[in-house]
């Protein structure tokens, strides 16, 4: 399933009283936009929805199992990305009991170095500031007090429903950590030939189709990435594309929206 959206391909003309006005959009390109930077644009998420995705209940067409963008809104039942660029994070999250959200993210060079203040691992999670002798979890075994989620981020280019490709970020973790550390070893397991010489190509030469599959555990079930391959690209504008967005990652220039707190109730991990 894909949610078209209207795009202008050609100059058109608008009427005006009893004049029409042609409108020549090309001529006028990129006007509006000066003295800006990509680091002034910031890159949407791909994400799975669940069962308690607040979009179902505000997105027309949404539904569990469906890849959301959340800048455009977009629904895919597949998407076809390229990957470019791969980070890992800890990812601080407020518990829900103060209401959730974003708080920012760390290295996993410092939070696994014990480099962190205020940060301690409390039943094999990573827990902030909490109080000497203070209960960390509730009842149910959700944190009480700021938690640290590892996250793998994969910045990819995706096709949208037009046809073109824009930047995206797919960040896996919790369960979907062994969905990420797949992909990860599929591409460094590529290989390719030039001559009698054999080589690694970089990750951004392949294209991937992302689809939804159906998991679960003693918990639940929720809906998780299905990632194939599909092919080395073809395209070159496309390649060069890819290459500029790696680089913009690498160098830090690329913003990425705040990430949205998802239900993990079936999860194997504790939130």
């Amino acid at each position: 399933m894909k949610q078209a959206k209207q795009t202008v391909t050609k100059s058109e003309s608008v009427k005006s009283g009893a004049v029409t006005t042609p409108l020549n959009f090309q001529s006028d390109a990129g006007k509006g936009l000066e003295g800006t930077t990509k680091s002034d644009f910031a890159i949407p998420f791909l994400t799975m929805l669940q069962g308690l995705s607040p979009q179902l209940e505000t997105l027309k067409g949404a539904k569990p199992g469906l890849i959301l963008n959340t800048i455009t809104n977009e629904l895919y039942d597949k998407l076809i990305v390229v990957p470019c660029a791969y980070q890992r994070r800890y990812v601080r999250w407020a518990p829900r009991s103060a209401g959730g959200g974003y708080r920012g993210d760390l290295s996993p060079l410092d939070v696994e170095a014990g480099s962190v203040k205020g940060c301690a691992q409390i039943n094999g999670m990573y827990l902030m500031d909490v109080p000497t002798g203070a209960v960390a979890f509730d009842k149910e075994g959700k944190a009480l007090y700021d938690h640290l989620q590892d996250t793998r981020n994969h910045f990819v280019l995706a096709q949208a429903a037009n046809g073109s490709w824009q930047p995206a970020l797919m960040s896996l973790s919790s369960t979907q950590i062994k969905k990420s550390k797949r992909w990860m070893s599929r591409i460094q397991g590529l290989e390719m030939k030039d001559g009698s010489r054999t080589f690694t190509p970089p990750s951004f030469s392949h294209s991937y189709l992302v689809t939804a599959e159906k998991e679960k555990n003693a918990k639940g079930e929720w809906w998780g990435f299905s990632i194939a391959l599909l092919g080395p690209l073809t395209d070159g504008s496309l390649y060069e594309a890819a290459k500029k967005f790696h680089a913009s990652v690498v160098a830090g220039a690329v913003k990425v929206q705040p990430p949205v707190q998802e239900d993990h109730s079936a999860d194997s991990e504790r939130f």
